[in-house]
């Protein structure tokens, strides 16, 4: 990492920061939510989805912003919305403030990972991108496997003060954007407008069907630790379902410090279709194992395959957008590709509905269901950009 830009450098840092803040309280919400507003499983759910549907739709707005603006002040303005809206978090007592400060924190992480994909793409060549993106994923991932299991660990002793050290930690890491120059703004071939710039990704069909089997895919991998955590409360008593969450949530940050760096770096842009379908067939496995899961040894096992799979569909979808993105609209194609959140959203609706409504295991056949097609649109986007080179 020494080997790169001071920019890059402190992106880097703030990209692990920031995932480590946000991934500290994203198993905690259901319980948190449930047990400071009296809501049940399918009203967490609503909750969540609202907040982030109405965020993924910022997102949109929010590339446009990054394509125009001084790109390291939003970042910063994202950082402190983050800290802002995980303080309030901690004072939840009111649905629709609670709702409001849900979609400020949402809204804020979209922005942070658009424009954070965008410097990364502006600041380096080509053949540089890869590696930077496989090194940004692998040190996130290691934020999202150590954060969770953190936070439930923190939570066991104080339930609220996972809430207060994430605000402190995307508070602290505002400073390191702070201490850097003003990233370059764009002035040629500006967007015209916000319509032209929609009009010209409603074109692009290869985005179009990509973003949908994104969507897809998102509704199985973005929130999981919410659907599982949800699962669980139905399942099984709370002492039990946080213990199996804990081990589950241990396994998925071994897994990623072991083996992310000796997956990312075997991904080329030239394979990526061959590589969503393995992370596919990974994620199936890993659900069909969930829905059987009989004990601590069969959880953590079926988590093992599932993170597998979420190690490769992430960077994978990253190199994609990246590899069709033309320099100009990098940032709206971002933010346009971000909008396969809307699965995050519909996530624990939906998960939320089957297991009031359903057999509690049923969900993890519709999700498989879900991510199988989602696979198959991507694969096929993917063969039209090979086919076009």
């Amino acid at each position: 990492m020494a080997t790169y830009s001071l920019v890059i450098r402190r992106l880097l840092i703030c990209s692990v920061t920031i995932v480590v803040s946000r991934s500290m309280t994203s198993p905690l919400l259901a319980l948190w939510l449930s047990t400071r507003l009296g809501l049940n499983q399918q009203d967490i759910g609503l909750l969540m989805g609202v907040a982030v549907f109405i965020a993924t739709l910022l997102g949109l707005y929010g590339g446009y912003i990054i394509d125009r603006l001084e790109k390291r002040k939003l970042l910063i303005l994202a950082m402190l919305s983050s800290s802002i809206g995980f303080l309030l978090l901690t004072f939840a007592s009111n649905l629709y403030l609670t709702t409001l400060t849900l979609m400020i924190t949402e809204a804020a992480s979209a922005l942070f990972l658009i424009g954070s994909k965008a410097i990364i793409s502006e600041n380096l060549a080509v053949g540089e991108r890869a590696k930077v993106f496989s090194l940004r994923y692998t040190l996130t991932n290691v934020g999202y496997a150590t954060g969770p299991m953190v936070g439930v660990l923190i939570a066991g002793q104080l339930p609220w003060a996972p809430f207060l050290i994430a605000s402190a930690i995307a508070f602290g890491s505002l400073f390191l954007m702070v201490g850097i120059a003003p990233t370059a703004r764009t002035t040629r071939h500006k967007p015209q407008s916000f319509l032209g710039t929609l009009k010209t990704l409603r074109s692009d069909r290869t985005l179009i069907l990509f973003t949908s089997g994104s969507l897809l895919s998102t509704i199985v991998h973005g929130r999981y630790t919410l659907y599982l955590s949800q699962f669980l409360l139905v399942a099984y008593k709370p002492a039990a379902a946080l213990k199996i969450l804990s081990a589950v949530l241990a396994c998925n940050a071994i897994t990623v410090i072991l083996l992310q760096y000796q997956i990312g770096r075997f991904l080329k842009r030239e394979q990526l279709r061959h590589w969503i379908v393995l992370g596919t067939l990974l994620f199936i496995l890993g659900l069909m194992g969930f829905s059987l899961a009989d004990s601590l040894v069969s959880w953590c096992l079926a988590m093992f395959v599932f993170t597998l799979g979420e190690m490769i569909i992430y960077p994978a979808e990253f190199l994609f957008i990246d590899t069709i993105a033309p320099d100009p609209l990098r940032g709206s194609y971002y933010g346009a590709q971000n909008l396969a959140a809307f699965g995050g959203a519909m996530s624990p609706l939906m998960c939320g509905y089957l297991l009031i409504n359903a057999a509690p295991a049923s969900m993890f056949y519709a999700l498989a269901a879900l991510t199988a097609a989602g696979g198959t649109l991507c694969f096929v986007s993917g063969r039209r950009v090979a086919s076009s080179c």
